[in-house]
């Protein structure tokens, strides 16, 4: 199992396009560019309040993807001081190293939605964060514990607004354009392993570090 194209592989893939969700037309109001895609472990943060009687408890590591983006609005309006995207749809894919019992490699995929997105006319950057669960992590890899180097093969993002592209970005091919996540049909793919900072015990943490999420 391996996450790597060949020359011909990525031919077949892109010429596949066509007929997939990535020959939707681009967005012609917004752009947005990934700037960087990682994939790293955090541990549950300890957070202390002094009313309540306290748990014993360990923390355990969660994975976290971190998005680096700039969203550029390609059409200016005429007295427009602070350019916003209403909102974004972003869809996640995280290969794992490891396989189901078909022999498929998991992938672990989301669909978010968000709101107030900065897109200056020159540029803003901004950041997402998505999560899985150490309850996740353990199920899928069949394992207590996890490595985000050795057990993350390859990440994906594709960001959409009003249905239309605006960006892409993947951790396999020159300049991210194997979309190796192209046909899932060739993975297991694992929907709702992934969710927002919000919905995670992080949720009070980093301020205005990234973009508030749509209620789901």
């Amino acid at each position: 199992m391996t996450f790597r194209f060949t020359f011909t592989m990525c031919a077949v893939v892109l010429v596949g396009l066509a007929r997939t969700t990535f020959a939707q037309e681009a967005s012609k109001d917004y752009k947005v560019d990934i700037k960087s895609l990682k994939a790293a472990e955090q541990q549950t943060p300890q957070i202390q309040v002094t009313n309540v009687k306290d748990k014993v408890w360990k923390p355990k590591k969660w994975l976290e993807v971190d998005v680096d983006l700039d969203a550029k609005k390609l059409v200016k309006t005429p007295g427009e001081l602070n350019p916003m995207m209403d909102e974004m749809e972003v869809k996640y894919f995280v290969g794992l190293n490891k396989t189901d019992k078909t022999g498929k490699a998991y992938v672990l995929t989301a669909t978010v939605t968000y709101a107030n997105v900065p897109a200056k006319g020159v540029s803003e950057k901004s950041h997402l964060l998505m999560f899985a669960s150490p309850a996740t992590m353990s199920r899928l890899l069949d394992k207590p514990d996890f490595s985000a180097q050795s057990d993350i093969k390859a990440l994906g993002v594709e960001v959409y607004h009003g249905g239309q592209v605006c960006g892409f970005e993947s951790s396999t091919g020159k300049g991210g354009q194997a979309r190796w996540w192209a046909d899932l049909t060739k993975f297991s793919p694992v929907e709702g392993s992934l969710v927002p900072k919000s919905k995670t015990p992080f949720s009070v943490l980093w301020g205005d570090y990234d973009i508030e999420t749509k209620p789901q």
